[in-house]
């Protein structure tokens, strides 16, 4: 299930075992509307997967962990941006990141059996150091790295165009179709993408 929160318009994922009732999240800005959904489905959160810390995706990240008692799981490299509002863009908007603590530190390859799914972690950094791609069945959660027909900014702190376009090429070397459930906008899929994204042009 796909949340997506205003202002700032980040896609941020409910994902569940039906059967079980047991879940996950996927990024999280407003905990509460994640809280929301999850009670309408009698859903228990279990874990909470995040791409990069960038402040429009771990806002939230501190009060769904109070709530619910999810672990939290995060690449190393991107830990020195919880606490620093220049390195996180929160900032920018006046609007500090609430601390956390990261439970378990993911790594690329890493292999996570969350609620009976098993998701994989694929490193892919550019957008964000420590950036991370959740891959489970025919999904990639792919965070900030890829859009529909664009790519993420590489603008910023620890920002890299290099690492960014061969995080895209490693995606675009799998093998099969994979649905990308992107950070922000539209879904898409790698076909699509391996066609006709602008990073294949230089754009």
């Amino acid at each position: 299930m796909k949340i997506v929160n205003v202002p700032y318009q980040t896609n941020c994922y409910l994902v569940y075992n039906e059967e079980s009732k047991q879940g996950f999240v996927v990024d999280c800005i407003y905990a509460p509307f994640m809280l929301k959904e999850a009670e309408k489905l009698g859903v228990k959160i279990n874990a909470l997967l995040i791409t990069h810390a960038h402040y429009d995706h771990i806002m939230g990240a501190a009060d769904l962990k109070e709530a619910t008692g999810a672990k939290i799981y995060m690449h190393k490299s991107d830990i020195e941006k919880i606490d620093d509002g220049f390195k996180n863009f929160s900032m920018r908007k006046d609007n500090p990141v609430k601390h956390f603590d990261v439970d378990v530190y993911v790594k690329e390859g890493d292999v996570l059996e969350l609620c009976g799914v098993r998701v994989e972690a694929m490193h892919t950094p550019g957008h964000s150091e420590g950036e991370i791609c959740y891959i489970m069945q025919d999904v990639i959660f792919c965070g900030d790295v890829l859009f529909k027909d664009s790519y993420g900014r590489y603008d910023n702190y620890d920002g890299d165009y290099g690492k960014l376009k061969n995080s895209i090429e490693r995606l675009f070397a799998m093998k099969g179709n994979y649905r990308l459930l992107c950070g922000h906008g539209e879904e898409s899929n790698l076909d699509y993408e391996r066609k006709s994204n602008p990073i294949l042009f230089g754009l």
